[in-house]
Parts: structure tokens; sequence; C-alpha cells
């Protein structure tokens, strides 16, 4: 048995507000909790700061591209914190570099929404729970 949505927290990197308050929303219509950063050292404190059980990064974000996000988030030990979804609207040339550092997806923009929920929920049936309040625990890569 799952518990709801609700329980897992999904943090959303995009430089473009209107975009991830789109994002978020459908989620949100989903029952997950998300939350929302247009600048990505800005996004890297929130995962400093809280336990997210999925990052979605779109690549590139304004100010970095490809290999300086990959070595913040790696710098950041962000793999290991929880699944990295790396989405974007342009061709990510290092992607086996993504993927040797632990990236659980690529996604393609423009994504359905319903290949965001399905991605999700995957991650969701991998999650360790508690017993008692059957509350996901953050997924180390």
């Amino acid at each position: 048995m799952l518990p709801a949505p609700h329980n897992t927290k999904i943090l959303i990197i995009d430089d473009n507000p209107t975009l991830a308050i789109v994002f978020a929303n459908l989620l949100r219509t989903k029952g997950f909790s998300a939350t929302t950063e247009t600048m990505l050292k800005a996004g890297l404190q929130y995962l400093e700061n809280e336990s997210y059980h999925a990052v979605f990064v779109d690549v590139p974000i304004e100010g970095y591209n490809e290999k300086q996000i990959l070595a913040m988030l790696q710098e950041n030990q962000v793999f290991q914190k929880t699944n990295v979804f790396l989405f974007s609207g342009v061709d990510v040339f290092e992607l086996d570099k993504w993927k040797k550092q632990g990236l659980h997806s690529y996604l393609k923009k423009p994504v359905k929404p319903s290949v965001i929920i399905k991605a999700l929920e995957d991650v969701r049936t991998k999650m360790p729970y508690t017993d008692s309040q059957m509350v996901p625990k953050l997924v180390m890569a």
C-alpha cells in the first residue's frame, strides 16, 4: 500500500517561472507536494535545507550550461540525496555522464503530463516507508 501522493515532495528548478508554476500545479492536482524555484543556486539551497523525493532540473538554466549544472549537482551531492530528473527542450549532449552520476530520467520537452505522473509513480513504488505512518523516506541513489 502506498501513501497518498501528498507525502511525496517534489522540487522543480526551471528558469521559466510560468512553466514551473504550471508544472507544480499539475503535480498538486494529482496530490503531490511541489515546490518551485527559478534559480539554480537557490534550488540547491532548498536541497540543503529539506529532503525531496525527486527534483526536476531544467537544462540549460539561466546562467548555466549543461556541464556547469552537472558539476554543481555533483558538488552538492544531489544525486545521492534524491531522484534527479532532467528535462530540457534541447538535446543533452553528455547524457552518459549524467546517467553515470545517478540521473533517474531524462525527459525531453514538451513532456506529456501522463509521462511525468507515471515517472513519479514509479519513484513512489520504490520508496521505503515507515510502518507507523506510511510516510516515504528519502531514497538514496
